[in-house]
């Protein structure tokens, strides 16, 4: 096949990369299994259905002209070499020493390849994931991000915006953006903060729902978002953030990514706790990812203002520190969390007063919260506390659901699936708050009184003993892990998240019971009657 014709195939648009992208992982993994094992056959086929999955894609190319030339193709692995080239794959030096290629590396056409990537580098690309141009806005303006202004991260299952944000309107929160995921449904008003742009896809993006529930794009800014929505029938009935540590569990490392890449999202919690939920708090487990509110539509407002607040009031330097080193979504976290009436001390902070499972209406110090965003200093930003490792969970048998439900840097969650009575876990932290004299807090956050012993056993550690008999579905365990350094204020939280599931109870979830949940992905099940607005 000529060069000319292979791009006459390549019609994808970056919209259809998303639901591609669980096909494209399957064939990822046979392709690494296959080259593990030299089976240059089983390569070539996986590598071809991915050419045929995205025709766009210059690394499933690059291993289709790798995998011919193990199985000696020239003329063909040259073919698609080149067009892997065109396609973006332009890292000359990696195909230059690549072993698939070492028979090769005196032929002409090898060597005009190499020379090809060479004067191709920093060339504009124009198929595929990545042919992007950035889109061009003003602070204090909006934004449109269209097709052509995405790429698509097969490697994470996310887009990433390639933009610019030229001066426009001054103001505290120039350089900030403000992306709504519901829809316009909650929309904030972006005018009474001062340089904040709007930013939000094409009709074509918002035809296709993408823009719809959980965050879906890495951003070159910090962003602030919410969503007003979750599935309201069915067996499947959550919230957002309680879907996202049940049924888009597998997601959270990705969540993780956006809250290190200075993103702050506020969601409302709906029917999942109290006062409107009728089976009382019904989350497993929780993380810092995301600021969850109580109630419905519109109670993520009165936060994601009280966020962007605190985004304003930073010195400019020291906001930058933040943004360069991914901690602004954390700090605001602990900025919000040291805020809530009613913690007053350092020591409040480490106990359940300021972690609830989802924050109360109305629930902040505004004049405290805009007071200590105000005087940070730059060595005061806190370290970004993580979860090392927990051991403890007991093995089940094969066949029976595990009891991690998930591990991610910032949050991890347990099922106690056995009957054992007292269940002890070790839990470390980590991070790196050991700089200039800073150290490590664990404290039991939430749980039913005497239902979690917890001891200290080491600076980076400590031993949660849990009473299973006083664990109940509406009342997990959380022990929260702190960090500071010597001048800093304690971090915001790491989570890690005890809860048992009994299938007799009013309420059990039916994702962490083994029943599966509904494919694809959130906004594909959010047909409007399934969807409070």
């Amino acid at each position: 096949m000529t060069l000319a014709s292979g791009l006459v195939l390549a019609v994808l648009s970056v919209w259809d990369y998303p639901s591609r992208q669980h096909r494209h992982e399957e064939l990822r993994g046979e392709f690494i299994r296959a080259s593990a094992n030299a089976d240059y056959s089983a390569c070539e086929k996986a590598a071809r259905a991915g050419t045929e999955l995205l025709p766009d894609d210059p690394t499933w190319r690059y291993n289709l002209a790798c995998s011919e030339a193990r199985l000696g193709r020239r003329e063909t692995a040259f073919d698609d070499l080149e067009k892997a080239i065109r396609l973006g794959f332009r890292d000359a030096e990696t195909i230059g020493s690549d072993p698939d290629f070492i028979e090769y590396r005196n032929e002409r056409r090898f060597k005009d390849a190499v020379d090809l990537a060479v004067r191709m580098k920093g060339e504009r690309i124009f198929l595929g994931p990545l042919a992007v141009v950035p889109a061009k806005g003003k602070t204090g303006g909006s934004l449109a991000l269209g097709a052509q202004n995405l790429s698509w991260d097969f490697e994470s299952g996310c887009f990433s915006a390639v933009m610019e944000l030229e001066k426009g309107e001054d103001g505290p929160n120039a350089g900030d953006i403000y992306f709504n995921r519901d829809g316009g449904h909650s929309v904030l008003a972006v005018t009474n903060f001062p340089g904040l742009a709007r930013v939000r896809f094409d009709s074509v993006g918002r035809e296709r729902g993408m823009d719809l529930d959980l965050p879906n794009v890495i951003f070159p800014c910090p962003v602030f978002g919410n969503s007003s929505r979750a599935l309201t029938s069915g067996p499947y009935w959550r919230s957002l953030p309680r879907a996202a540590v049940t049924m888009y569990a597998a997601k959270l490392p990705l969540m993780y990514r956006f809250y290190r890449s200075n993103q702050v999202w506020v969601f409302p919690v709906c029917e999942d706790t109290p006062p409107l939920g009728r089976y009382g708090d019904v989350f497993a487990s929780v993380t810092p990812y995301c600021i969850a509110t109580v109630g419905r539509s519109w109670s993520d407002q009165y936060y994601l203002r009280a966020a962007l607040a605190a985004s304003g009031s930073f010195n400019k330097a020291v906001k930058a520190g933040m943004v360069h080193t991914g901690r602004l979504a954390p700090t605001i976290q602990s900025l919000l969390r040291h805020s809530l009436r009613g913690v007053e001390t350092e020591d409040d902070y480490l106990t359940e007063k300021a972690h609830p499972t989802a924050m109360p209406p109305n629930g902040l110090d505004l004049a405290k919260l805009k007071r200590l965003s105000s005087e940070m200093k730059l060595e005061e930003i806190p370290p970004v506390a993580l979860v090392a490792g927990v051991g403890g969970a007991t093995r089940t048998e094969e066949g029976k659901l595990p009891e991690l439900t998930y591990a991610s840097p910032c949050a991890w969650a347990f099922v106690l699936r056995t009957d054992a009575t007292n269940r002890t876990f070790v839990v470390k932290a980590g991070g790196s708050p050991s700089v200039n004299g800073g150290e490590y807090a664990f404290g039991v956050v939430h749980g039913a009184p005497g239902a979690a012993r917890l001891e200290k056993i080491a600076p980076d550690t400590a031993k949660v003993t849990i009473d299973r008999s006083l664990v109940v579905p509406s009342n997990r365990v959380d022990v929260a892990v702190f960090a500071k350094s010597a001048d800093s204020m304690w971090s915001a939280p790491a989570f890690v998240s005890f809860a048992v599931v009994d299938t007799k109870a009013p309420y059990f979830d039916p994702v962490l019971a083994g029943v599966e949940a509904p494919q694809p992905g959130w906004q594909k099940v959010g047909a409007k009657q399934d969807v409070e607005k």
